[in-house]
């Protein structure tokens, strides 16, 4: 119940019936093997195993059709490229199985190339079936039975109303039913479009959803503060779970990020903070391997920067000082020394980081007094390797390899409340505002938002994009951005 209350029910539909096609059609390509005629097939030791192989694997190509966006509106809408994405998908789900079995060779692995082509075959055929002729037609079941979910629309602007009247046209294909809007600047009871009328203002939500029966909510209300807007998306997180948002202030999430639409209108879901021990396990299991084989790895690059660094100017080999953790609690936070001693002292730098800190949507960059930054630390900056110590704040379990990034007490003390929900979770080493930042600048309040949304939808193909992305930003000389 968890995971429709949590996703829309059209993804977890699909998530699980395209797992079941995928391990059904491995089992009937299987079924189709050419065997001894007096073998029995059940008999076989190695059914098992290949079976259970098969069961994981699958769960994994979920995340690849994920990337694929084929859990998106865009693409469920789009025939064409729907059909596209079904191909692409299967591809890489048989070059995979080739490719690992091809690496491993372990018996777990069908050696046997018809039963790939078979499974191929099967596969690519039961998900354009089920995906381009069933699921329509269960849609347009739905739709006839009043299944949709009902939904109410905040505020009104152009955008809710282009969204309420197409999304009304095309009942038929769609999982949402609107029931009205919420605002402020309208009566209640006041038409708004077609058969749509205010059912109350932006506060009345509560109340309403058991009076209307309300089960998801569309935020599209302009006129909101920073503190507002998420005050409102955690309010709409506790009563259903999720809400998509589209309004000014959450312009950042869906231009930059990965955003799905509503006939052309881009929205990004909001989910509550996943506290569940699958996520917990998940997070720490992947914080300690990557920490550990960081350490591991780049252990001759941490002997030379702590010999570079020794040699070269007085003071000690790391930079020590308390930072901000997950709610709010101070932890000790590592990194190798970049500045003379005392430099962090210096009121010029200072002054830059509260002006960065109040400066709220104007694009800025933090900058430091590089007459402060000795020879050995302009380099070690540039390549992020003054960063590699954090990798013991994630072997003790301060930071994560993922999250926002840790800030001084004082720098915590002085930012808005809204902006302190970012440590909602463990603070990283990397995070999808470093992303950003590298490219164009980023203002105090995007980087908040970055952070924001990645609490939000922690998982692992948004970490292996952070991770990528981040390396890429190393390689190329511009992690001091």
């Amino acid at each position: 119940m968890n995971l429709f209350r949590r996703y829309e029910r059209v993804t977890a539909y699909l998530m699980l019936t395209d797992w079941v096609i995928l391990v059904g059609t491995f089992g009937a390509a299987l079924h189709w093997r050419r065997y001894d005629p007096n073998l029995n097939i059940i008999s076989r030791s190695h059914i098992a195993a290949e079976a259970l192989t098969i069961f994981i694997y699958s769960f994994a190509l979920i995340g690849i059709f994920g990337a694929l966006n084929l859990y998106k509106r865009r693409t469920l809408l789009s025939p064409v490229s729907h059909l596209l994405r079904i191909a692409q998908g299967v591809a890489l789900c048989i070059l995979g199985y080739l490719l690992l079995r091809t690496s491993i060779k372990f018996f777990v692995f069908v050696p046997s190339r018809l039963v790939i082509l078979n499974w191929m075959f099967l596969q690519f055929s039961a998900l354009v079936i089920h995906r381009m002729i069933l699921f329509p037609a269960l849609l347009q079941a739905g739709t006839r039975a009043q299944m949709q979910r009902r939904v109410v629309i905040i505020g009104v602007s152009d955008a809710s109303i282009k969204f309420a009247q197409q999304l009304l046209a095309q009942q038929r294909f769609s999982t949402l039913m609107p029931i009205g809007f919420l605002s402020n600047r309208r009566n209640k009871g006041e038409p708004v479009v077609d058969n749509l009328s205010c059912l109350g203002q932006i506060t009345d939500l509560p109340e309403l959803v058991f009076l209307h029966k309300i089960e998801g909510a569309i935020l599209t209300e302009t006129d909101l503060s920073y503190q507002n807007m998420m005050d409102l998306i955690e309010r709409c997180v506790r009563l259903f779970g999720w809400v998509d948002v589209h309004t000014s202030k959450s312009a950042v999430w869906h231009n930059n990020l990965n955003a799905d639409t509503y006939f052309d209108i881009p929205f990004v879901r909001m989910r509550g903070i996943s506290t569940g021990p699958v996520i917990q396990a998940y997070k720490r299991t992947t914080d300690l391997a990557g920490a550990l084989t960081g350490i591991i790895l780049l252990s001759p690059i941490f002997i030379a920067a702590a010999l570079a660094i020794k040699l070269t100017s007085p003071g000690s080999v790391f930079y020590t000082r308390e930072r901000i953790g997950k709610n709010g609690k101070p932890f000790l936070f590592y990194k190798f020394r970049s500045m003379y001693a005392g430099a962090d002292q210096d009121p010029r730098r200072n002054e830059e980081i509260e002006e960065y800190l109040k400066s709220g949507e104007k694009v800025s960059r933090k900058t430091i007094n590089v007459d402060q930054a000795t020879p050995v630390g302009r380099f070690i900056r540039k390549w992020a390797i003054d960063e590699l110590p954090q990798l013991f704040n994630v072997m003790k379990g301060d930071m994560s390899l993922i999250g926002p990034r840790p800030v001084p007490q004082g720098e915590y003390e002085i930012t808005d409340e809204w902006l302190k929900r970012r440590f909602d979770i463990k603070p990283g080493c990397a995070g999808l505002w470093k992303i950003y930042a590298s490219r164009t600048g980023i203002s105090m309040n995007d980087t908040a938002l970055y952070d924001i949304y990645y609490a939000r939808n922690i998982g692992p193909l948004l970490d292996l994009y952070i991770v990528f992305a981040t390396i890429w930003i190393i390689l190329t000389g511009k992690a001091d951005g």
